[in-house]
């Protein structure tokens, strides 16, 4: 889990099988044995061994698996270190109005349609913001996935963005689920559960 990140209770409550696996553990944890790991919120920006072993969890991710990189801070830091499959560069773009249109830009991913069927509806009444630390800039292996702004605010299509990489799939997204599913917002609950079922699907990971 990253700080202050409560998701994986969120999943558990719902009947998914979530592992936690510690930073520390990372490096001798057999993660051929999970579908998807999900990184919490500000996952390299707290946990050292978590950036020493990137490597690994891209490897994970070619031969099959499934990684969601939640929003992280350390705009210098995550953008030197190269931690994404293919060039990505973290900004401190973000959309602050929890009302802010969102646009789905790929309406025919999988990603919108399983388990769950995504729509508009699922954006209403989400809590605080829609997100923070978007990217904004990207290789062109990664594809935007949603699209929003605040009033007056140019379009922020770096939210959210996937990249197929060698058999898996790597998603990046800086909407603010650390926020929504504790506070049980339905639509951003379905969307992410959506999105750990993303190429497969099979129990979770959460990195602790």
């Amino acid at each position: 889990m990253g700080a202050g990140d409560d998701i994986p209770n969120v999943l558990k409550h719902i009947g998914m099988n979530v592992t936690l696996i510690s930073a520390e553990r990372l490096a001798t944890e057999n993660l051929a044995e999970y579908g998807t790991i999900v990184l919490g919120v500000r996952a390299y920006d707290t946990q050292k061994d978590l950036v020493a072993n990137n490597r690994k969890l891209l490897d994970f991710v070619s031969n099959g698996g499934t990684l969601i990189v939640q929003n992280n801070n350390s705009v210098g830091d995550f953008n030197g270190k190269h931690l994404t499959p293919y060039s990505a560069d973290l900004s401190r773009a973000r959309a602050s109005v929890e009302e802010a249109p969102v646009t789905i830009l790929d309406p025919k991913n999988p990603i919108f349609h399983y388990p769950n069927e995504i729509s508009q509806k699922d954006f209403d009444s989400w809590v605080q913001e829609r997100g923070l630390y978007f990217m904004d800039h990207w290789d062109d292996h990664f594809k935007p996935l949603l699209s929003c702004h605040d009033p007056g605010e140019p379009d922020q299509k770096g939210g959210m963005i996937e990249a197929k990489y060698g058999k898996g799939t790597y998603i990046y997204t800086g909407y603010a689920f650390f926020r929504q599913l504790p506070a049980g917002v339905p639509g951003a609950i379905r969307l992410f559960v959506n999105l750990v079922s993303a190429g497969h699907g099979g129990s979770i990971s959460a990195q602790q």
